[in-house]
């Protein structure tokens, strides 16, 4: 999990001054009466598109092209296209924000290529904003951030959908979704060695759908819904279809800690540090809300918990805060398959000192591997298992719901 401890700062923008936009001409026809006339109305300032190089940038991958940048995203107006050179890399030594509502950037598979780590990060503070066919990428990475410079893709306004971003290497998350934004989109993102969780919703983000992420060997979770109550607002209604995630160096592969009405469906999670699958609330340093109407049905997780320190299966549903708690929880028709086979179980349900839990559901599960336990709680109250098996043996079914 990431936590935010400073806001985002940008370098001032450029003296350079913008090129004159192109106007853009509509043809308008207009009928009065039984006369036609025909005119010709000009329209300058909307629905232009616009280049880093109309304001300096190189793209050669070794001219520093931040304030040419900072020019071309200052430049923008609602209605703009921003259109990157096919090709083309732009290194930047700090932190860019694309602010105007209403924009569409276009990477054409080009790359915005973060040179220094501790302004390394892409800020979308604009609302309605499209962003599609961009990679972003950090050129070194030393150790882990955690504050919103370091976030490599950091997006705070409504209705941004991003869809064919890559992100190689992160100092801290890979995205990182939050500050109340809403009605987002990702969709077939791709971020690979993030220092911190690769997908990373907080700070009240919510209404939001993330089709087919795939993460690869992040610093923490791959994909993550967390609330903390010092951000005082929960993560909501967030839905993520067909998540991949392919190795964690540290922390879970899928995490709700602090959420409601959060569904994950269709997973494939292999080899995580810790959990496959995590869902509940936390206590000391992080401090969450809990974890309400969770969701996790179908697909597989294989190779979980590979970190013999951390003791907890493939899916793991636990209560760390005594303010919170975890109610609602299901999770269903999911195989789970050769985790760390010294593990002391493959699920568990653990209700925390003084904690609440309570309606959790595991149904159709199938085990093959893993520890001699599968399944282990000390909440029998909390829980219903059934229509389990374990290496081809039913699993007797517990609670009564």
């Amino acid at each position: 999990m990431d936590d935010h401890t400073s806001a985002t700062s940008t370098s001032d923008i450029g003296q350079r001054p913008s090129p004159p936009r192109r106007p853009v001409l509509v043809m308008a026809v207009v009928v009065a009466c039984a006369t036609l006339v025909v005119g010709l109305l000009v329209v300058v300032g909307r629905g232009t598109t616009v280049t880093p190089e109309e304001h300096g940038a190189v793209g050669d991958g070794r001219t520093d092209d931040t304030a040419a940048l900072q020019r071309t995203l200052a430049a923008l107006e609602e209605g703009d296209t921003l259109e990157l050179r096919d090709g083309a890399v732009y290194p930047h030594a700090e932190v860019l924000e694309l602010a105007t509502s209403g924009v569409h950037l276009e990477g054409n598979g080009a790359a915005l290529l973060a040179t220094r780590e501790l302004t390394s990060a892409v800020h979308i503070s604009g609302d309605d904003v499209e962003i599609e066919d961009l990679t972003l990428q950090l050129e070194t990475s030393t150790q882990r951030f955690h504050a919103w410079e370091q976030m490599k893709l950091r997006i705070s306004g409504d209705g941004v959908q991003v869809r064919r971003v890559t992100v190689l290497g992160a100092a801290a998350a890979g995205v990182y979704v939050g500050n109340g934004a809403g009605d987002f989109l990702l969709e077939d993102v791709v971020v690979e060695d993030s220092r911190a969780d690769g997908i990373h919703m907080t700070g009240g983000a919510h209404d939001g759908r993330v089709v087919s992420p795939v993460t690869r060997r992040t610093g923490d979770d791959g994909v993550a819904v967390v609330s903390y109550l010092a951000d005082e607002a929960v993560t909501a209604r967030i839905v993520v279809e067909s998540p991949v995630v392919e190795g964690t160096t540290w922390g879970r592969g899928l995490s709700v800690v602090g959420g409601q009405d959060v569904t994950y469906r269709d997973i494939d999670v292999r080899d995580t540090d810790a959990a496959g699958v995590y869902i509940g609330s936390e206590g000391d340093p992080y401090f969450t809300y809990g974890s309400q109407d969770v969701l996790v049905e179908g697909g597989r997780v294989t190779g979980a918990n590979t970190n013999s320190d951390k003791d907890h299966g493939s899916v793991l549903v636990y209560t760390g805060n005594e303010r919170t708690g975890a109610e609602r929880i299901t999770v269903r028709d999911l195989q789970l398959v050769d985790s760390r086979a010294s593990a002391s179980w493959d699920v568990g349900v653990l209700r925390g000192p003084g904690t609440e839990i309570a309606d959790v559901t595991l149904a159709g599960l199938t085990i093959e591997g893993g520890p001699d336990q599968a399944f282990w709680t000390n909440a029998e109250d909390a829980v219903l298992l059934t229509g389990s098996t374990a290496d081809g043996r039913r699993l007797p079914d517990r609670g009564d719901r």
